[in-house]
């Protein structure tokens, strides 16, 4: 009787263990998948193979949560929920992405923070996302370029095999050590100042030319830099053409009297077209043009006459002998004034003599 009561007190010590360590492992794993003192975010991937709810969720690989529920989307995506722990907060431009702990190893989410200060809320997406590179597209993506390799390696192998590309090959490795000669040559001789390339690296005074001339640059662009500081300034001439408003008011002005004077041209020109005016009546009046015609026949008329010796002026011009006549008349008219000059004097004297007698 003692005995059974013994085994009926154990049995139920153990039955009470293993409720404990049910009731235990049950909490454990609530609290491993659904953890307290989380807010939900969510994320949508392409592919999502390997990761299962429980996984955890790194930030510069610290933890920051576990992996929720995972469901599929109707446009054939996978809709990830992130269980982060509250004291972690996420930026709006966070980027989620699904990594391998190691080659073969468990799938976890990686977080990238953003660097907006703007934050995600409970319940809201996290855009930027990046799926995970599956195993089999990697092998499928690697198998062409090895099989690609191995054709080429087999060429290879064909080429040297032949006593045709053993030559080849002997005469490349001939032609590459005569190449590597020229080069060490070119080298020493560059070393040693020799060249233009020699001389360009070991010349002293061309460097101090070349740094001579590169202060005077400086120089240059020192004063350049000055007479632009001067030109905003508005000092000198081109200064106040640029700054002085009073120039560019003037300025106006001005071409807004060269527009009236094109007008007034312009205004003038139309009235001469239209034969308005003194001018415009030269210009259009026809019959004007006639009595010029008319009058510069006239004059045509007149000079023949005179070039033929017709009419008084005609014969002035041309009858020698009426000049002659003109000339004789002309020199009795000079001693007749001679005479009367002479005779004056005598006259004036008698005047005078009979006055003085009287």
């Amino acid at each position: 009787m003692y005995k059974k009561s013994t085994e009926i007190k154990v049995g139920i010590f153990v039955l009470a263990a293993l409720l404990a360590l049910g009731y235990l492992t049950v909490k454990l794993a609530e609290e491993s998948l659904v953890p307290k003192g989380t807010y939900p975010v969510y994320a949508v991937f392409e592919n999502v193979s390997g990761l299962v709810r429980g996984a955890k969720v790194e930030m510069a690989g610290v933890e920051i949560g576990k992996v929720g529920n995972i469901s599929l989307l109707p446009e054939g995506k996978a809709r990830v929920e992130l269980l982060i722990y509250k004291d972690v907060k996420l930026a709006k431009d966070a980027e989620a992405r699904i990594r391998t702990a190691g080659v073969l190893g468990d799938r976890f989410v990686e977080i990238k923070q953003g660097r907006t200060p703007e934050r995600l809320s409970a319940g809201e997406v996290i855009v930027r996302t990046q799926s995970p590179m599956d195993l089999s597209e990697v092998i499928a993506e690697v198998g062409p370029a090895l099989k690609d390799l191995r054709q080429v390696t087999s060429g290879l192998a064909e080429l040297i095999g032949s006593e045709e590309g053993k030559n080849n090959l002997r005469e490349l490795i001939v032609n590459l050590r005569d190449a590597s000669a020229a080069f060490k040559e070119v080298g020493q001789k560059v070393a040693r100042g020799e060249g233009t390339l020699g001389k360009l690296l070991t010349d002293e005074e061309l460097y101090r030319e070349i740094k001579s001339s590169f202060s005077d640059f400086k120089v240059t662009m020192a004063n350049l830099r000055e007479i632009s500081e001067r030109m905003q300034r508005g000092e000198g001439t081109l200064g106040k053409l640029l700054t002085d408003e009073e120039l560019y008011l003037s300025f106006r002005e001005a071409m807004k009297s060269v527009e009236k004077g094109s007008l007034a041209i312009a205004e003038v020109a139309e009235k001469i077209n239209k034969g308005e005016g003194t001018l415009g009546k030269l210009l259009a009046d026809e019959t004007l043009y006639d009595h010029l015609n008319e009058a510069a026949a006239s004059l045509e008329r007149i000079t023949k006459k005179i070039e033929r010796g017709e009419g008084t002026l005609g014969k002035l011009v041309n009858d020698d002998s009426l000049y002659l006549e003109a000339k004789r008349a002309l020199q009795n008219v000079n001693r007749a004034t001679t005479g009367i000059q002479e005779q004056v004097p005598i006259s004036v004297l008698g005047t005078i003599a009979g006055a003085a007698m009287h």
